[in-house]
C-alpha cells in the first residue's frame, strides 16, 4: 500500500534536469571549459594535453564530492561551514587508525564516514528541531572539529595516508590507462545525478526546499528530511577527506580549507537556487569541470594563488546578486536546463 508520503513526492511535477534535450547548462558549461583549456596554450605549451586533463579531472573529484553535499543543503536555504573540519578529521582518523595504531584500511573507512555521519546528524538535530540559523551550527561544529582533530594527533606531525589510498587517488593507479581519480569522477557524476534528480528522497528534499510549509501541510517527515540532508552533507566531507588524504599522502589540519569555496561556487555557477528546491546536478558537475580548468589556466600565468581566491569570491557574489531576481534571464528556462 502506497503511503501519503510517497504518493505526494511521486505527484510532484519532476523539475529536476533531464538528459537528452535537456542539457543545454551542462554543455555551455562543458564548451566553456574547454575553450578556457585550449586558451591556456598562450601561457603554457603544456595546455591542452591529455595529462593536463587529466589533473583537472583528478581536482574536479574533490570539488564535485562536497559540492554534492554542499548543493543539497543549499537547495533547502542551509550552508554548511564545516567542511574543512569534517574533512580534516575523517582523514586523521583513517591516517591514525592505519599508519599510527597499524589497523586495517576497511575498518579506517568506516570509523571516519561514520563519524562523518554523526557530525551530519548533530548539526541536522541542532537546525531541524531548535530552528538555528544553519551556517551558525555548522561554523561552530567546524570549530569544534578542527580543536578535535588536533587533539587527537596530540598537535603532532600530520599522520601519513595508507597506500591503498594513495594509489587510488594520487593518479598513481590507473584503468585502462586512465587514472583512477578520473574513473571515481564518473561514477559521482552518474550516481549523484540518480540519488538528486531521480530518487524519491532527492525529490522529497527538492519539495522541502520550494516550500517547507506546504511539504509539513502535505504529511512530509519535513524533520527527518531535513536532518538526513545535513547527514548526508557531512558523509559526502567524509567521502573527500579520505579522497584528500589519498591526493596529498597525509593528513593535514588544514586539508579542506581551499576546497570549501569552490564547492560553493560550483553550485551557484551549476544553477542552484538557495532555498527554492531547484537543483541542477549536472549542472554543478560540469562547474566543478570549469572551475577547476580556470584554477588550472591562472596557474599557468605564473599569477599569484591568490587570484584563485579572488575569483571564486567574486564567482559566488554575482551568483547570489543574480539570484535576488528569480525572473532574471539567467534563470528564465532553468527547469530544462
Amino acid at each position: 500500500m502506497t503511503t501519503t508520503s510517497e504518493t505526494i513526492v511521486r505527484s510532484v511535477p519532476d523539475k529536476s534536469p533531464r538528459l537528452g534535450p535537456g542539457v543545454a547548462r551542462p554543455v555551455v558549461l562543458l564548451i566553456i571549459s574547454v575553450a578556457v583549456l585550449v586558451a591556456g596554450r598562450i601561457f603554457s605549451d603544456g595546455l591542452p594535453s591529455w595529462s593536463a586533463g587529466e589533473a583537472i579531472l583528478t581536482q574536479s573529484l574533490f570539488v564535485a564530492v562536497l559540492a554534492f553535499g554542499q548543493g543539497l543543503v543549499m537547495l533547502i536555504g542551509g550552508l554548511d561551514l564545516s567542511i574543512p573540519g569534517v574533512v580534516a578529521l575523517s582523514a586523521t582518523i583513517l591516517a591514525l587508525w592505519t599508519s599510527v595504531l597499524g589497523y586495517d584500511v576497511f575498518t579506517g573507512v568506516l570509523l571516519a564516514l561514520g563519524a562523518s555521519v554523526v557530525v551530519g546528524l548533530i548539526d541536522g538535530y541542532l537546525i531541524a528541531r531548535f530552528q538555528i540559523p544553519a551556517f551558525i551550527v555548522t561554523l561552530a561544529m567546524g570549530g569544534i572539529l578542527t580543536g578535535t582533530t588536533i587533539g587527537v594527533t596530540f598537535g603532532t606531525k600530520a599522520p601519513a595516508a595508507p597506500d591503498t589510498i594513495i594509489s587510488l587517488f594520487s593518479g598513481s593507479g590507473k584503468l585502462f590507462g586512465i587514472g583512477l581519480p578520473v574513473v571515481i569522477f564518473i561514477l559521482v557524476g552518474v550516481i549523484g545525478y540518480f540519488i538528486q534528480a531521480r530518487s524519491n528522497w532527492g525529490r522529497t528534499i527538492q519539495l522541502f526546499g520550494s516550500s517547507p510549509a506546504a511539504a509539513r501541510i502535505s504529511g512530509l517527515p519535513v524533520r527527518r528530511a531535513e536532518i538526513s540532508v545535513y547527514v548526508v552533507g557531512a558523509l559526502a566531507s567524509g567521502i573527500a577527506g579520505i579522497m584528500l588524504l589519498g591526493f596529498s599522502g597525509n593528513a593535514q589540519l588544514s586539508l579542506g580549507d581551499e576546497w570549501m569555496m569552490p564547492a560553493i561556487a560550483a553550485v551557484l555557477v551549476g544553477g542552484t537556487v538557495i532555498g527554492s528546491g531547484r537543483g541542477f546536478w549536472q549542472s554543478t558537475f560540469m562547474s566543478c569541470i570549469l572551475l577547476t580548468t580556470i584554477t588550472v589556466v591562472i596557474q599557468a600565468t605564473g599569477f599569484p594563488q591568490g587570484w584563485k581566491n579572488v575569483l571564486y569570491g567574486a564567482v559566488v557574489l554575482l551568483a547570489l546578486l543574480l539570484m535576488r531576481r528569480r525572473d532574471h534571464p539567467v534563470w528564465k528556462g532553468s527547469g530544462n536546463a
